[in-house]
């Protein structure tokens, strides 16, 4: 049973670490984390200094997460590793959590699969080929649709095994032409790839929707912001695609997106609003020739040429650039990687001069705006360039439309466009970097590879359909090592640091410090213990501490003076930029309320919508009334079961947000008091004070009134003060906060509980749903 009512449960979080005791050094304890120390894990930092513009690339070398060994190949070094591993761990969670079985396919595959799927002329350049000592020719794989769908069709018996998921998290490799910006652009790297199996489009596109409900959920598990863009399916096939693309300056890809609706697509597939004005074509004397560009392309086969014409310049007088995809959307055979296409298909002309039997033609396609001037400037357009005049005719023909018959943009879209999807909105372009990508590919692959099955109401094997789902591993790696990166340094976010906390003494590691990291680390009746780091390496303090910036761990310990002499810590959080001095015995909350592990969390199936409504009706009624509402989990679906998930999350949010900042307060009320105290404590004879005038400037003054102080009782009022009166004053407000936060505590700690049963309720029923299709 599971309460909604924010109420007291349990006692509070228990003292897990004393005062610095003299206990004599022992080993890890029982139910403790293997102590992980520095000092132990290879970290070259070395030989690497500082550029200005330095990129999150450069720091991830210079903090000593990895080494470039050539172009476009990199080693991992045991803290990047660390990285690598806790994303493959979250992405795992993620796959589970939708039924997904992991498997490990080869890297080696057969050239043949790709033939038979029609795939290898079209990518052949990016492959790595190379032949066995029998001449086989094979190649190690970018990807792997032909592996998997001839392995599924092998096995698949009845239509009873679908809906089936499998999922690998393996090496890659593509021959890059300009491998670039590290880990973002590389010719080997990690991916995700995800394979489903239905019995029919429908049940595919359900599977579609539930896949990228994880991919979501597991990107805000990671914090990142992601835009979800609608986009082409290129060579891998199907005509259902989005990408998940984190925006940043270094990034490849435009996504066009809405300030006004929720439209966001990539710049292959974004199209603007045409209004009313801008399809009316401009009088024939509005441009000129001189107006008028030319983009050129050729077809695979070489035998036709593409003139795309488009005007030069936008109505607001600006430079306008071809759209290439438009061109393609018209000319699917139209192959865009020819660095010189008149050349290539003027050899097909000159084939055809010699009597070989080759059709050279020429395709006009023409822009919207210049439908009207086109047909009268025509004769004086350099149709065919002058290196491939001939004088035999050849077939041209014109497109000035679109399939579907609509007006021609074949402008690249601009910031300030109209959006296609709303009336009010306006376009805005930006730089992004794609970290995700799915496809529906329906029977792209099941048809060459013969992967089938007999339906009860069909007489025919029908073919399966398919989707295709890949994040890219090392991708996101570097991708946030470039946006989280500052001038200090990295800045993980916790989902994947290397290390949750690094603890670092001021004065050497001895037996106390050896065991405040024992008790960090163990289990408690809380749960689990942090993964924390001692850095006990030989350096000196200063050294260490920027070398944790550098390294970029969520929250860093401070063990002082003042821990050694009242058990009190600094704790700085790397993200937030705060820094605290907490007790030990408030320390594993104070933790757990600032960097606990708040993510979304993925829906196990897309049903039961309108009961998962009405729950929320519900909890948020008996919320607002103040009543405690009482539910079954067992009785939940598991859709209604991620939606009460992901409301305590939101509840959780706020309440350790809040835990924070009260926290904060108590902690500069009873700096007050500390002065407070420590004023009234002084001698007539100590009245010399120092004054800061900036942060590392102090000069030298005296007391005129060692009597009364000045306080802030809140709003600005500043209001005079006994020394007495003021320690009375700062002492009730440090003892309020503490019974507030105390109980908030309990809360929060009943949150936490709350969430850890929702998802055991969860992953017990994906289980059983597991065992019953099995």
């Amino acid at each position: 049973m599971l309460s909604y009512k924010s109420e007291r449960l349990g006692r509070l979080i228990s003292t897990f670490v004393s005062r610095p005791s003299t206990s004599v050094y022992r080993d890890t304890p029982k139910g403790c984390r293997a102590r992980s120390t520095l000092s132990k894990i290879w970290v070259p930092t070395g030989g690497y200094s500082a550029i200005e513009g330095e990129t999150g690339h450069g720091k991830l070398i210079r903090a000593g997460f990895l080494r470039q060994t050539q172009s476009g190949i990199f080693q991992l070094l045991p803290l990047g590793l660390r990285v690598q591993n806790k994303i493959e761990r979250l992405l795992d969670k993620h796959m589970e959590s939708i039924g997904a079985s992991r498997l490990s396919l080869s890297t080696i595959t057969s050239e043949e699969l790709w033939r038979r799927s029609g795939r290898l002329d079209h990518v052949s350049s990016e492959l790595f080929r190379l032949t066995d000592r029998k001449q086989v020719p094979i190649m190690l794989s970018p990807t792997h649709e032909e592996e998997i769908t001839t392995l599924v069709a092998g096995a698949l018996k009845s239509f009873k095994d679908l809906p089936l998921r499998l999922y690998q998290t393996t090496r890659k490799y593509r021959d890059e032409m300009r491998p670039r910006h590290g880990l973002l652009r590389s010719r080997e790297f990690i991916m995700k790839d995800l394979y489903t199996f239905d019995t029919s489009f429908e049940s595919a596109i359900e599977t579609y929707k539930c896949v990228s409900k994880a991919y979501r959920a597991f990107f805000a598990d990671m914090k990142i912001p992601i835009m979800v863009a609608e986009a082409s399916s290129g060579d891998m096939g199907g005509d259902y695609s989005h990408e998940y693309h984190l925006a940043h300056p270094i990034g490849e890809d435009r996504v066009i997106s809405c300030d006004s609706c929720e439209y966001t697509a990539n710049d292959e597939v974004a199209t603007a609003r045409l209004s009313d004005h801008s399809r009316q074509t401009s009088p024939p004397l509005a441009i000129t020739q001189a107006d008028i560009g030319v983009w050129r392309g050729v077809t695979k086969d070489r035998t036709t040429l593409i003139n795309a014409w488009y005007p030069i310049k936008s109505s607001h007088g600006t430079g306008t650039e071809i759209n290439t995809h438009a061109v393609k959307e018209l000319i699917a055979e139209l192959d865009t990687s020819v660095n010189d296409p008149v050349h290539s298909w003027k050899d097909t002309a000159a084939a055809r001069k010699e009597g070989k039997n080759t059709h050279p033609r020429i395709i006009n396609v023409i822009d919207f705006r210049l439908e009207t001037v086109y047909s009268q400037l025509k004769e004086r357009l350099p149709l065919i360039p002058g290196s491939a005049q001939s004088a035999e005719p050849l077939s041209q023909s014109d497109i000035n439309a679109s399939q579907h018959g609509e007006p021609l943009n074949l402008v690249r879209l601009m910031d300030g466009d109209s959006c296609p999807r709303c009336e009010a909105g306006s376009l805005r372009i930006h730089r992004a970097l794609e970290l995700g990508h799915t496809f529906y590919l329906g029977s792209r692959y099941s048809k060459p590879f013969e992967l089938s099955v007999t339906l009860p109401n069909s007489k025919a094997p029908v073919p399966v359909e398919m989707g295709c789902y890949g994040i890219g591993v090392s991708r996101i790696f570097g991708a946030v090592a470039e946006h989280k990166a500052d001038e200090r340094g990295l800045n993980w976010p916790r989902a994947i640091a290397p290390f949750e906390i690094v603890v670092i003494p001021t004065s050497g590691v001895n037996s106390q410090t050896l065991e405040f990291h024992d008790k960090l680390t163990s289990w408690s009746s809380t749960g689990p213990g942090f993964d924390a780091v001692l850095d006990d390496r030989k350096e000196t303090f200063g050294w260490k501490m920027q070398d944790a910036d550098m390294t970029g761990y969520p929250v860093t310990i401070v063990l002082g003076k003042a821990w050694r002499e009242r058990g009190v810590c600094e704790v700085q959080c790397r993200s937030l930029s705060s820094k605290e001095n907490i007790t030990v015995a408030d320390l594993p909350a104070y933790l757990n309320a600032t960097i606990t592990y708040r993510g979304a969390t993925p829906t196990a199936n897309c049903d039961n919508l309108a009961s998962t409504t009405s729950l929320e009706q519900r909890i948020s009624a008996a919320n607002m009334a103040g009543e405690r509402e009482t539910i079954n989990l067992d009785t939940l679906e598991p859709q209604q079961l991620a939606q009460v998930k992901k409301q305590l999350d939101e509840e959780l949010e706020h309440l350790t947000s809040s835990y924070a900042q009260l926290h904060g307060a108590q902690n500069k009320f009873k700096d007050c008091l500390r002065c407070v105290n420590t004023r009234s404590a002084a001698t007539d004879a100590s009245n010399s004070v120092l004054v800061p005038l900036t942060n590392s400037l102090y000069v030298k003054g005296e007391l005129s009134n060692t009597e009364s102080v000045l306080v802030d009782v809140g709003t600005g009022f500043l209001i005079e003060k006994k020394l007495k009166a003021a320690e009375q004053f700062y002492d009730d407000k440090v003892q309020e906060l503490g019974h507030n936060l105390k109980d908030l505590e309990a809360i929060v700690q009943r949150k936490q509980n709350n969430v850890r049963a929702v998802e055991e309720v969860l992953r017990q029923k994906i289980m059983a749903a597991q065992g019953a299709n099995s």
